[in-house]
């Protein structure tokens, strides 16, 4: 049995397959697609038409793709970009027409409450409380667990955000400060997901090609970070595009993504994070197979 999910987010869209073999979920294929659904939206929150263009033929290509394998269930979602969109109706109905189903748009709780489902569960023999954090184009969420449950929040800072906001910048340590409504557990490990710190651990490892098994369950200090943030910020996108490990199409919004992980590590007092392949679209798939948390 096969189960497929698409999410849109503001910078990518991806598309995952997965199978449950002895209770276990096997991620079958995985695709990324740098859509930038995100991509000029202003203070006006408008979702232009050549960005939601280039989504709705990744939307119809992930669908064909899914059916050609013969998915049981497929769910199409969408995140930060969709949800603050001021043509959000428009969006959802050109998305829709591709794809020949429901647009699932996901409230910044959900996608944090996904995301940690997704990144929590190969870090449980840690034996410490886990606090997941997902660094995406438009939104940043953090999860954690608190006395009787989880505490999940999501604010509007993201990685193409801040390249389209400059006046944002210097504001990141004061919005991440809404993600934390209690102090984290003693001894809390701090697990980042998403585009950001998957290619920031393989530009620290100087990967030639992109290997989510080289990355996954990857540590890296503050320190480490800290160089890169300033690196980052202090060179031209050519000069990035040169870095092993650095996604072409991501060395624009990389310093931005880096500098909220940056500032999230000096609010959350972390030493070090540990870098997750897993979140969203793996959590997605979990639910679908009927896990949740």
């Amino acid at each position: 049995m096969h189960k497929a999910v698409i999410d849109m987010g503001t910078n990518s869209t991806r598309l995952a397959v997965g199978s449950l073999q002895d209770g276990t979920l096997k991620m079958e294929f995985t695709q990324v697609l740098e859509t930038r659904l995100g991509e000029g939206m202003g203070t006006e929150r408008i979702i232009k038409p050549e960005p939601l263009q280039r989504n709705v033929d990744a939307v119809r290509q992930f669908v064909q793709q899914a059916e050609a394998m013969g998915v049981e269930s497929l769910r199409i979602t969408a995140t930060s970009a969709v949800r603050d969109a001021a043509n959000k109706q428009q969006v959802q109905q050109a998305i829709e027409a591709a794809a020949g189903m429901e647009l699932e748009i996901l409230p910044g709780e959900t996608e944090a409450r996904l995301s940690y489902l997704g990144a929590s569960g190969d870090f449980l023999n840690l034996h410490r409380p886990l606090a997941v954090l997902d660094i995406g184009g438009g939104s940043t969420e953090l999860v954690y667990p608190v006395q009787g449950g989880i505490h999940g929040a999501s604010v509007n800072v993201g990685a193409v955000r801040l390249l389209e906001h400059p006046e944002l910048r210097p504001e990141v340590f004061s919005i991440l400060q809404g993600l934390q409504a209690d102090k984290l557990p003693e001894h809390c490990a701090l697990i980042a997901v998403g585009g950001t710190n998957t290619c920031l651990m393989a530009m620290e490892l100087g990967l030639t090609s992109y290997d989510g098994s080289k990355i996954h369950g990857q540590v890296l200090p503050r320190q480490r970070v800290d160089v890169w943030c300033q690196r980052l910020l202090n060179m031209t996108q050519a000069q990035r595009e040169q870095i092993p490990g650095m996604k072409a199409k991501r060395a624009d919004i990389m310093p931005y993504g880096v500098l909220i992980l940056q500032q999230a590590m000096e609010l959350l007092q972390m030493p070090e994070v540990i870098i997750s392949d897993k979140g969203l679209v793996y959590g997605l798939l979990l639910e679908a197979f009927g896990g949740g948390i």
